[in-house]
């Protein structure tokens, strides 16, 4: 399922601020396990966490948690001041008169209530090494992305994937470029560094909605006509909420047990794996074991007499209290 990227928040923060900005929080409401839909002035706001924010045309069940209830009550009738991407990453700050809610959406994501800097509370309480998200600490957001395209020795996609563009919008821009994914940074000559910033820049400039379709149903959608597309049916939008919500609304939903099943079947390779590496080493270990068979067998007969002394010339070294004996063999 897509999940939006920082150029996609940049253009929906762009796209809705002018409808909200100034309106008044009516109401926000909890749907299914990790999405939210709030009310500001007429305009529905879907949100689920990690994947999407926009404006959405579709009434859905909801309910509330601790949460909705405590923004509900913080925000009552709040003015919306400002709705902009945090640092141009996958975060998006709709900041009210009374405090502000900030929804980071990497990751599996998470919304947070802010007033004047300090968290009042979130969907989830979380800790790294120099970032807390708690209940009365100062709210801070991750390090900016890189403002420029920084080369090394690895792929130029992973390098790509550090700013604040997306996956799809990298690989589209080095498809353009002619570059492929898996060329090191640093192997790319001047020219064509040049080319892949140019689309980068292109990409940025020239974002326009569109909605891919395939026998009819919407498959995904962006902010350019991707090239691994090119197969499919492409629809120009009028706005990245539509063709979002057109696109949300249609997508098949993972099916949670056959997701559990696939994890469980990863898991299973990866032990598959592990044993494999373990038989490998036991085979390696019992052709060492019957190659110095002969010589295994005198060290033993000597330790079974007592001829330590003998053994210790060889170079054993033993431990008579815990009864072994430990010799190198070549």
């Amino acid at each position: 399922m897509h999940e939006m990227s920082a150029l996609e928040y940049s253009f929906i923060t762009a796209e809705l601020a002018p409808k909200i900005v100034g309106k008044h929080f009516g109401r926000i409401r909890k749907l299914g396990e990790n999405a939210y839909r709030m009310k500001i002035g007429t305009c529905e706001i879907l949100c689920e966490l990690g994947v999407r924010i926009h404006e959405t045309r579709y009434i859905t069940e909801a309910e509330g948690d601790k949460f909705t209830e405590k923004a509900a009550k913080e925000l009552d009738n709040a003015r919306l001041l400002s709705l902009e991407q945090v640092n141009n990453d996958r975060i998006v700050s709709f900041t009210f008169d009374k405090g502000a809610l900030v929804f980071e959406m990497f990751g599996k994501g998470n919304a947070i209530l802010v007033r004047n800097g300090i968290t009042l509370c979130a969907v989830k309480y979380e800790k790294w090494a120099g970032r807390e998200i708690a209940a009365g600490k100062p709210y801070s957001p991750p390090a900016a992305p890189p403002p420029a395209l920084e080369t090394s020795d690895r792929y130029i996609i992973v390098s790509l994937m550090k700013l604040p563009f997306g996956k799809e919008y990298a690989a589209e821009a080095l498809a353009r470029a002619g570059i492929d994914e898996k060329t090191p940074g640093n192997k790319l000559g001047s020219g064509e560094l040049l080319r892949l910033e140019q689309e980068l820049e292109n990409l940025r400039s020239s974002a326009k909605p569109v909605i891919f379709y395939e026998n009819g149903k919407p498959v995904d959608f962006a902010l350019a006509r991707l090239s691994r597309h090119k197969g499919s049916e492409a629809r120009a939008c009028a706005s990245l909420s539509e063709a979002a919500d057109e696109y949300y609304a249609n997508v098949e939903l993972p099916n949670p047990e056959a997701e559990k099943l696939v994890r469980r079947l990863e898991k299973q390779k990866e032990r598959l794996q592990e044993l494999m590496e373990e038989e490998k080493l036991d085979k390696q270990k019992g052709d060492f074991i019957y190659a110095h068979y002969a010589e295994i067998e005198r060290l033993l007969a000597l330790a079974k007499e007592g001829k330590f002394e003998e053994l210790e010339k060889l170079g054993a070294k033993i431990d008579k209290k815990g009864k072994s004996l430990e010799i190198e063999l070549q």
